[in-house]
């Protein structure tokens, strides 16, 4: 009897850890970043990206420069040729600086995540 509960309660145990396991796996992450997260690139550059691990409903990128001046046009959004990235077209003329790129999603299962990447701007 003690046996037959002991082993149900590791049964138990083992399915809850799998399934908790499953969870965070299911859980969209970032891929790559452009430019990429703490890189230096130049000031020409013309947009940023952020490619996720899976497909994405919808979602916003913003970067924002030296002085909190925005430094995006618009509000960015989900690239039509890859639908697990987005995308942010950048003004022009921007300055030598840091900057900081903030995302938000709503990923294919629903979640919804956010964050953001540096990167610095040099001439």
């Amino acid at each position: 009897m003690r046996s037959h509960r002991l082993r149900s309660i590791s049964i138990l145990a083992t399915a809850l850890v799998l399934g908790v396991a499953a969870i965070a796996a299911a859980h969209t992450e970032v891929k790559s970043t452009s430019p990429a997260g703490g890189a230096t690139a130049k000031t020409s550059i013309t947009k940023a990206t952020v490619t996720f691990t899976k497909s994405i409903r919808r979602g916003t990128l913003r970067v924002v420069g030296p002085n909190g001046a925005v430094a995006s046009v618009g509000t960015g959004a989900r690239d039509p040729r890859n639908v697990s990235r987005l995308a942010v077209g950048l003004k022009s003329a921007l300055k030598a600086g840091s900057y900081k790129a903030s995302w938000t999603i709503v990923a294919s299962d629903g979640h919804n995540q956010k964050g953001s990447f540096r990167f610095r701007l040099r001439r």
